[in-house]
């Protein structure tokens, strides 16, 4: 309710002012109860890359809440109930004005919500490669946009690390593996080519960057 005062001021009564304080967590509960509605349905359009790529943007809402998340307190946080997987990065491309949420686990069902470590694979500030993949017609779709020299950053609980882009190639996956070097570094991989009508083929399109 307003109040008036004799100067012209006009105020909200606590009450009302109350009312709508409450009214943002509740909205923000129905958004991520929409998408994660919307993460479940449509199992009978599994061949639907409309569905599927949907599917692959509403998930990284709820990741990045759960990223903040972890943040906060440093452990772990699913972004929906039945996840097994949980974020362990926010990844960003400057140049490209690109930011992304990295999974744990690279696997087919955790790449079909957005890129994930390979759990062989290091972190970021160890002394080992870190090896993050991610479908090309999604989360990835704009690594072909990646310049040698461009600069990429990578948050994780440990802080944030800066890397050079200083490779670029197409390696076919049925002969060369990624491999896992002693040195602190980053390695992108998505499918190649992009835009191919074809999925599943062998060649991979690489981004290698080093700690700068």
């Amino acid at each position: 309710m307003a109040l008036s005062d004799p100067r012209g001021f006009t105020f909200q009564s606590k009450s009302s002012a109350s009312i709508r304080v409450h009214r943002k967590p509740k909205k923000h509960l129905w958004i991520k109860v929409v998408i994660a509605a919307l993460l479940t349905v449509g199992s009978w359009q599994v061949g639907s890359s409309v569905y599927l790529l949907a599917k692959a943007h509403l998930a990284q809402y709820l990741i990045a809440e759960a990223w903040e998340a972890t943040r906060q307190d440093g452990e772990p946080h699913q972004p929906w109930s039945w996840a097994d997987t949980h974020p362990v990065a926010k990844l960003t491309f400057p140049a490209l004005n690109e930011t992304t949420y990295v999974l744990e686990g690279a696997n087919g069902r955790n790449m079909a919500f957005g890129p994930a470590r390979t759990l062989t694979s290091g972190m970021p500030g160890q002394a080992r490669s870190t090896v993050i993949s991610a479908h090309n017609d999604s989360h990835f779709d704009f690594l072909g946009q990646v310049k040698l020299d461009d600069l990429i950053d990578i948050e994780t609980t440990a802080g944030t690390f800066r890397y050079r882009v200083h490779d670029l190639r197409v390696v076919d996956a049925n002969q060369q593996q990624v491999g896992i070097n002693t040195e602190d570094e980053l390695i992108l991989t998505t499918c190649y080519p992009f835009n191919s009508l074809q999925t599943g083929g062998s060649l991979r399109y690489q981004v290698t960057a080093q700690r700068w």
